[in-house]
């Protein structure tokens, strides 16, 4: 256990930066919901479940695709704080930006407004990645194995508390009562995820990055670091070579494969059991609970029991979802009332905050304790860009919805998260 008297002297100064970077990066993705506001956009703008699953793909898979390519170049770098800060400066007023073209054009040329949003987005969670990778590193050096967890858990808690009260206004923006019609309420999330997001950048400035010795062996062994072309030429041997790794690349991806179904529970309660499109507020709130929820267990599990456990946990939560949704469909014929369907949905969305909110940590926890700092970003990298065949998922989940039913993706979803859990037997306790 790590007491308090063994504690660097600048943790308390770096607990505070992370969770407010964290807290308010998971209020501004409150306010444009991948699994509901932006499904609802979508399918407004455009009618196709296949491009509400090219969106759902693309804010996953542009986050994740680029990291290994960023590596190499930041697994040279001694210091990691200026990178992180020039790339959060550059990345966030995209978000203003998507707002801005949803409120010129949202009502005159759905079709260019549909590309600005996920043009804005690909290039947001791009630039996001530069952003992560070291920001990763920047968490392993400066707050202690043994309190990240907290620290996370804190962050998840302030973003979930935030989160309730934010459901209940995106529900007062999109209903029939609202002063803003469509595009500007839509144009109005996103705007106010900007100033969430900028708050969020504030608290990186705060962020102490320790000093490394001089000639130091991290020093040497960083200096050799491969460029990112020889990275990728190895990628193939450091999978085979280090077995533990690549049995957490298929726990991952296994897991990842049940975003097939993520963003069809909201279109499945719209537009097949009559819920209004002002719902979705209710949704944020579950799903902001859920993260509440999620918090504490961050806190608890990943610090007592280690990530092992802790992705067994999110792997047993995350098969919920898609049963209760199957659950809705069985039902849904014979009972027929949106009271009835209301607790089924908010209680699917309660437990996809509670395993989304945290489906990162465990296993970047998982990493961070496996391997040592100067291959740590080639680890997070590499496991991210192979982690980007995930953002087929959402497509496939398109495809299924169209050719047959959302009981399918529903179905397919749930196949993934038992197969996931079923894989951990072999996944290496770091602990």
């Amino acid at each position: 256990m790590t007491d308090k008297t063994s504690l660097p002297s600048y943790y308390r100064r770096n607990a505070i930066a992370f969770a407010g970077d964290i807290g308010f990066f998971q209020i501004a993705m409150s306010f444009i919901s991948a699994t509901t506001v932006l499904p609802t956009l979508i399918q407004l703008l455009s009618g196709s479940e296949l491009m509400v699953g090219l969106a759902s793909g693309i804010t996953s898979g542009a986050w994740l695709l680029p990291q290994l390519f960023i590596a190499g170049y930041s697994a040279r770098l001694i210091k990691k704080l200026p990178m992180v800060r020039r790339a959060a400066i550059i990345t966030r007023p995209l978000l203003l930006l998507i707002a801005l073209g949803i409120w010129l054009l949202g009502d005159v040329n759905p079709g260019l407004t549909v590309a600005i949003v996920l043009i804005g987005l690909f290039l947001f969670f791009v630039f996001d990645a530069v952003v992560s990778l070291p920001w990763f590193d920047l968490m392993a050096k400066g707050l202690p194995a043994r309190r990240r967890g907290r620290v996370q858990g804190t962050a998840q808690v302030i973003g979930g508390v935030a989160g309730i009260g934010i459901g209940v206004f995106v529900r007062y923006t999109l209903g029939e009562n609202s002063p803003w019609s469509f595009p500007d309420n839509y144009a109005l999330l996103y705007a106010l995820a900007f100033v969430a997001m900028a708050i969020s950048t504030s608290f990186l400035a705060y962020i102490y990055e320790p000093e490394e010795a001089p000639n130091s062996a991290q020093s040497k062994v960083r200096a050799e670091t491969p460029s990112t072309l020889k990275l990728i030429a190895s990628l193939p041997g450091l999978i085979r070579e280090d077995r533990p790794f690549l049995v957490m690349i298929i726990v991952r991806m296994l897991f990842s494969f049940m975003s097939v179904a993520t963003a069809f529970y909201v279109l499945y309660a719209t537009g097949e059991l009559g819920f209004g499109i002002e719902d979705v507020g209710l949704f944020i709130s579950a799903q902001v609970a859920g993260q509440l929820a999620a918090g504490f267990v961050v806190s608890v599990v990943q610090d007592k029991w280690g990530p092992k456990a802790h992705i067994r946990v999110i792997a047993v939560t995350a098969m919920l979802p898609p049963l209760l949704a199957l659950f809705a469909c069985a039902v849904a014929p014979r009972v027929g009332s949106e009271a009835i369907m209301l607790p089924i949905f908010m209680a699917i969305y309660f437990c996809m905050g509670l395993y989304m909110s945290s489906s990162g940590w465990p296993f970047f926890n998982w990493i961070m304790e496996h391997t040592d700092e100067v291959r740590r970003p080639l680890y997070i990298g590499a496991s991210n860009t192979l982690g980007a065949l995930a953002m087929l998922a959402p497509v496939l989940g398109g495809w299924l919805v169209n050719s047959f039913s959302y009981q399918a993706a529903f179905i397919v979803a749930a196949v993934f998260g038992a197969t996931s859990l079923i894989a951990t037997r072999w996944l290496k306790s770091t602990r």
